[in-house]
């Protein structure tokens, strides 16, 4: 189980902590790099200034998903025996006027040399994210209730952080998993993003339905503007659905201006859609949550001793990419990049280029697709998340 932490006391400096690794954030990305390396046997702290479970929204996964939760010690089987997922068969297309459109992995995917997943997960975030938490605590991992306010530097490597609470954390390695609205290391080290395609907003909510597709459903209206919006439904688990709409920042807050609220603007974006209208008639008001972000990529995520992970790396679009699965695959590249240079100290140039290499390609090609060309084909052939 977790050492327990010391608070601060109130002496004038900061309470030093030391250890061989540390972890800004305990989003996926954080759990997911903190698992693997404490599993390496790494004496390692996750910084995290909010409590268990944290509400997010990416629950479609993509089909490397479920090698990647494997190996932090969470089997599908077993996500799905906990009622935490359900399983992800298909990406079905609904649009009125057009043929439904349902694409499936091809049988080939599973055959060598590639061996890929034909079936993944959708999955319940708060669930999923509890069970990551409690697998950290499970393996020694330790947790600080607090929040990074400093990133102390010498050259390129990073020595400590220094919290809002009063500590100055060291380590040997760092990871910042902080997030896309923090960003850490970013800032500190003034590292230039490319931003994709326009500000966009997010408005979701869950109904207590029955699963009616074994996969994540888009629902696309034909554009009246030259930007796409569409809405999802995702079965998070047997008896409930996630349901919410991805429109442009402008678009909302142009409504919100006429006095619509986000509850409002996403029954508006539902409604066209037979599948929503009993699911509305039952529900007066809907808990709508909403989040803004826009698509980026960071031109470095990696130092000598630092690397940058998940949504504090990148945030691809939610339409073609998958942040669960970014964060997945970053935490497993990155980790085992630093195990590979426990012994030097720091990363080769080699491991630098090749780590930033695969987060640009991945975050180029998830976001180039969609950035700013206007999809009219409803059926969006060949899409795979």
């Amino acid at each position: 189980m977790a050492r327990a932490i010391r608070e601060p006391s109130g002496s004038s400096g900061p309470v030093l902590l030391r250890y061989d690794a540390a972890v800004v954030g305990g989003g996926v990305a954080g759990l997911a790099a903190a698992i693997h390396l404490r599993r390496a046997d790494l004496r390692v702290v996750c910084l995290e200034p909010e409590p268990f479970p944290h509400e997010r929204v990416g629950e479609s996964l993509d089909w490397s998903s479920p090698d990647l939760l494997a190996g932090i010690g969470l089997p599908c089987e077993g996500l799905i025996a906990e009622s935490v997922s359900t399983f992800k068969r298909n990406i079905k297309v609904v649009s009125p006027g057009r043929p439904v459109s349902v694409g499936e992995p091809p049988k080939w995917w599973s055959a060598p040399p590639l061996r890929f997943e034909q079936v993944t997960l959708h999955v319940d975030r708060p669930e999923m994210d509890s069970r990551l938490f409690a697998r950290a605590l499970d393996l020694g991992v330790e947790f600080l209730w607090d929040r990074g306010r400093e990133v102390v530097i010498e050259g390129e490597r990073v020595v400590a952080v220094e919290t809002v609470g009063g500590r100055r954390i060291e380590a040997s390695w760092f990871v910042d998993a902080s997030g896309r609205n923090a960003r850490l290391f970013a800032r500190r080290f003034d590292i230039r993003r490319h931003d994709y395609g326009r500000d966009k907003v997010s408005l979701w909510g869950y109904f207590d339905t029955p699963c009616e597709n074994e996969g994540t459903t888009f629902y696309i209206e034909e554009p009246k503007i030259a930007y796409l919006s569409w809405v999802w439904e995702i079965p998070i688990n047997p008896g409930r659905t996630s349901v919410g709409c991805v429109m442009e920042a402008a678009a909302v807050r142009e409504q919100r201006r006429r006095g619509r609220t986000i509850d409002d603007i996403l029954r508006d974006r539902l409604a066209p859609f037979p599948r929503f209208q009993p699911l509305l008639a039952e529900s007066s008001r809907l808990a709508v949550r909403s989040t803004a972000y826009r698509c980026f990529v960071h031109a470095n995520a990696c130092g000598p001793n630092w690397l940058m992970m998940g949504e504090a790396a990148s945030f691809p679009d939610a339409l073609t990419g998958n942040g669960v699965t970014t964060a997945l695959r970053h935490a497993s590249e990155g980790a085992q990049l630093i195990l590979q240079a426990l012994d030097r100290g720091s990363l080769t140039g080699r491991q630098r280029r090749v780590y930033n290499a695969n987060l640009r390609r991945m975050g180029r090609l998830f976001n180039q697709a969609t950035a700013d060309r206007p999809v009219v084909d409803s059926r969006l052939d060949g899409m795979v998340e």
